[in-house]
């Protein structure tokens, strides 16, 4: 008997957003809120795909201390503190330079400098550097792809490269085949949607119509080309709508240390992430970061719950995590915060997938 089993991921499609809609009930009557992996879909997703978490699989942001081995200490020269910064902080400039970058390196994962400044690029290394969903995309940890390999089932996992349309047309190709057993349709436009008009926008019930109707067909092809099937939507996270924006950055760089020699930050949309090189740097930015009343710093307890106790401290020796609806402005990931952001705390109501 031929069946299939197939896994449709569905970035940011959280449990407050689907909860009261219409969407697939006959197909999928069964569905409950799952409890979202801490940080951001670059580390829910290597969780999802390893089923281990980041301090196994060593995915959290992108960016952390690593002045060693980083890829980007060419950024420190005089040569390119001498060109235009107005120039090469434009987004459509990064990303294009991003795309020269990870050519040069020859990297195959999801790279994108975002907002980080360039005097700073020097002092991190980026983890994303390999496509995490082929074989040995996450070594040393083994992924999906390697134990599909290693069990010998016959599988299609998504590009991520390509547009959903593409992935559905892909996936659908080799259902008419009939030899795959295992199926991971990846859709990342979800994400991008909510991000721009947040979980109330106009055009959210217009996508899940479209996913509706795409999963539908593609079904109707399963059942064409199979004798059984299994069907699964899975997500990572919701999105919560911004209520108010915190210039945490500017706060720090006034305090009478030096960035590099006293310590080093990277601020995420949703967190702010520290390493310390002298007590006195420590206690007086540990100091000026708990005036924030709107976040708090991770304490030992939450991050061995959240599966983020690196013992090395990769990601920051102090993790200070805004409250929900809350985004640091600018930040790493951006000059302005968006209408919607995740990465907030797990328990959330808005956080769960």
């Amino acid at each position: 008997m031929k069946k299939l089993d197939i896994f449709i991921f569905i970035d940011a499609l959280g449990w407050d957003i689907i909860k009261g809609r219409d969407f697939l009930e006959e197909l999928l009557p069964y569905r409950k809120s799952v409890k979202m992996q801490f940080g951001y879909s670059s580390t829910a997703i290597p969780t999802i795909l390893t089923g281990e978490p980041p301090t196994v699989h060593k995915h959290l942001s992108f960016y952390y201390y690593a002045p060693d081995k980083s890829p980007f200490k060419f950024f420190n020269s005089f040569l390119f503190k001498l060109l235009p910064s107005a120039f090469f902080d434009r987004g459509r400039v990064r990303h294009i330079l991003s795309k020269i970058i990870a050519r040069f390196y020859g990297f195959t994962g999801y790279f994108e400098m975002y907002a980080m400044p360039f005097d700073k690029l020097h002092y991190f290394d980026y983890i994303e550097k390999t496509d995490i969903f082929v074989c040995n995309g996450l070594q040393p940890t083994p992924n999906i792809a390697d134990e599909l390999e290693k069990r010998d089932i016959p599988y299609h996992i998504s590009n991520w490269r390509l547009s959903e349309k593409e992935n559905f047309e892909s996936l659908s190709r080799d259902i008419v085949k009939g030899k795959i057993q295992f199926a991971f349709l990846y859709t990342a436009a979800m994400d991008g949607l909510l991000h721009k008009e947040t979980k109330e926008g106009p055009s959210i019930g217009r996508k899940l119509d479209w996913y509706k109707k795409n999963i539908e067909e593609l079904v109707k092809e399963v059942k064409n080309h199979y004798d059984d099937f299994s069907l699964h939507i899975i997500s990572d996270h919701g999105m919560t709508t911004n209520i108010k924006t915190l210039d945490l950055m500017s706060v720090i760089e006034k305090l009478p240390f030096e960035f590099g020699k006293d310590y080093v930050a990277v601020y995420d949309s949703t967190m702010a992430r520290f390493w310390f090189f002298n007590d006195n740097a420590k206690e007086q930015i540990i100091l000026s970061l708990r005036e924030f009343s709107d976040s708090h710093i991770l304490d030992d307890d939450e991050k061995k719950k959240y599966g983020i106790d690196f013992s090395d401290n990769m990601y920051g020796e102090t993790i200070l995590l805004m409250d929900p609806g809350v985004q640091i402005e600018p930040c790493h990931m951006g000059k302005k915060a968006l209408p919607a952001m995740h990465g907030y705390a797990p328990e959330h109501k808005d956080s769960y997938a």
